[in-house]
């Protein structure tokens, strides 16, 4: 394909340029500064050849106009100049290059054909870099879709004895996701929150079957035992230096503790409990009274609030019991949401969040 050369000047040069280039070029024209600036916004010319003496209909420059455009910046501008003593306001207006009246037919085709081939090599550049660029965000976002299918897998397995569909981890982390928001946390930390809150069991996957599946209450060395999931989490998690785990780990290592300082493993007290594994208790506890399981029905959720209430300033933070109570209807809406997927799909697998 040729390259195209905009001829932007008055009509006595356009005719004597336009047979110069005419062979080599495909060539558009323009008399005036606004149909300049159309022709350019149409169609992308390579070149730009602009009379000095071309203006907008308000008295603005044509040059500048034309490289304020984000389609148009790059387009290289060659000035068509009477003297010499305009090449510097012809620079200061945007052009490359300089072609003198009268015009000589070799400089005009060598300089014409110089530009033409550094702005095609550019463009083709530019279409090389977008897609490789789009090539990127492909793969990122693969590679990030398989971390959310790790993350899922991962949080299964802390709960592979358990005959919930996984509906829940991914439920109670929505509800973790807003109230994070809600208490102020920034929209990344909320996004790493709603997949490291699931993985707050993964070390259930350490603790023999016969506890993990004895029907009756644990003994006290069983019930020890059961403590240590806590810590087998953080163990696991902190094996990677990404932040999401390492956020998983805290999540994993402290979500049993209690404000009051009576949780395990650590009996940690008040704010020295991570703010992540204070959200997520508060989340765990609603989701699983509101849940139906084997053991137990579906409580109502003004009797699960009353339960969380009680706790408040003992098990949960009493600060976020009072932004969980303020956000509940967005809660009850993300508990609503969830069950329409259910009943909609009788879906036994859901997507991890988007």
């Amino acid at each position: 394909m040729k390259p195209l050369v905009l001829i932007a000047a008055p009509l006595r040069d356009i005719r004597p340029l336009a047979r110069m280039l005419e062979r080599r070029f495909e060539i558009t024209i323009a008399l005036d500064g606004e149909k300049t600036l159309f022709a350019t916004r149409q169609r992308r010319p390579d070149v730009l050849l602009l009379d000095e003496s071309l203006r907008l209909a308000d008295g603005g420059m044509v040059g500048p106009a034309v490289h304020g455009h984000a389609e148009t910046q790059e387009v290289p501008m060659l000035f068509l100049l009477d003297s010499d003593a305009r090449r510097r306001w012809a620079r200061e207006q945007g052009a490359v290059d300089f072609l003198h009246k009268p015009f000589e037919e070799e400089e005009v085709l060598s300089r014409v054909q110089t530009f033409a081939a550094l702005s095609q090599m550019q463009q083709a550049q530019k279409r090389h870099g977008a897609l490789l660029e789009a090539k990127v965000r492909e793969r990122t976002q693969a590679l990030e879709d398989s971390r959310k299918e790790t993350i899922f897998m991962l949080a299964r397995a802390g709960e592979f004895n358990d005959t919930d569909t996984g509906v829940h981890i991914w439920r109670m982390s929505a509800y973790a996701n807003a109230l994070a928001l809600a208490a102020g946390a920034s929209a990344r930390e909320c996004e790493l929150l709603q997949l490291a809150a699931p993985m707050h069991d993964i070390g259930k996957i350490g603790i023999p079957d016969a506890i993990l599946k004895k029907p009756g209450k644990l003994d006290p060395a069983e019930w020890e035992i059961m403590k240590t999931h806590t810590t087998l989490g953080r163990d696991i998690l902190l094996e990677s230096q990404d932040p999401l785990f390492q956020m998983g780990a805290q999540v994993a290592h402290q979500h049993h503790e209690r404000w009051d300082g009576q949780g395990y493993p650590q009996g940690l007290q008040g704010d020295a409990i991570s703010i992540w594994a204070r959200i997520v208790a508060v989340a765990d506890v609603f989701d699983a009274l509101t849940m139906r399981r084997p053991y137990k029905p579906e409580w109502p959720v003004a009797q699960a609030l009353e339960t969380l209430r009680r706790d408040s300033g003992a098990h949960f933070d009493p600060r976020m019991m009072e932004i969980f109570q303020r956000i509940l209807p967005e809660i009850l809406e993300i508990k609503a949401e969830f069950g329409r997927k259910e009943t909609a799909a009788g879906f036994t697998r859901p997507a991890p969040p988007a």
